[in-house]
């Protein structure tokens, strides 16, 4: 008799341990969903402050960044425009627009670009296009509903049988 109950102790152990992985899943959603919130309350500020205007890219600069074996070459542009008081800035980007997208063709020197910047702050600016503004929000997006299917709908999914039984 007490071997059956230590069995039963046993199998319910191993059950909850099997919940494990959708748990660490669940919360790795809820922590991307406060990400996204911030990124696109980050974006919506960015539009409803800042004022747009066209740059030239002037350069091209290779950072070179050390890895674990070896260097990686990383393209950053340096953008010049002007504000809306007519006085010219340099913008450098954190990288070329094929960071989030690698299908994406990085800008030649000369080539136009929209791009935002604040008016109290004319040296912080953000590029305007989908692949440098958005793309990254979609991307978190497509993790936050990944990790989410992967942890809330098989806790749902038990949690609704356990319910009905």
């Amino acid at each position: 008799m007490e071997t059956n109950a230590q069995e039963n102790n046993e199998g319910r152990w191993l059950a909850h341990l099997l919940l494990v992985p959708f748990v660490i899943f669940a919360i790795i959603a809820v922590l991307m969903t406060v990400k996204f919130s911030m990124s696109i309350h980050d974006r919506l500020h960015w539009i409803e402050h800042a004022d747009k205007a066209r740059g030239v890219v002037k350069q091209h600069l290779i950072k070179h960044l050390p890895l674990r074996f070896g260097m990686k070459e990383k393209l950053q542009l340096a953008v010049y425009y002007t504000d809306h008081k007519g006085h010219w800035h340099e913008f450098i980007t954190k990288s070329d627009l094929t960071e989030y997208n690698p299908f994406a063709r990085p800008p030649q020197v000369g080539e136009r670009l929209w791009l935002y910047y604040l008016p109290n702050t004319p040296d912080k600016a953000r590029l305007a296009g989908f692949n440098a503004f958005w793309l990254p929000v979609v991307l978190e997006g497509i993790f936050l509903l990944f990790s989410a299917l992967l942890g809330f709908a098989p806790l749902l999914y038990i949690w609704l049988k356990r319910h009905n039984d």
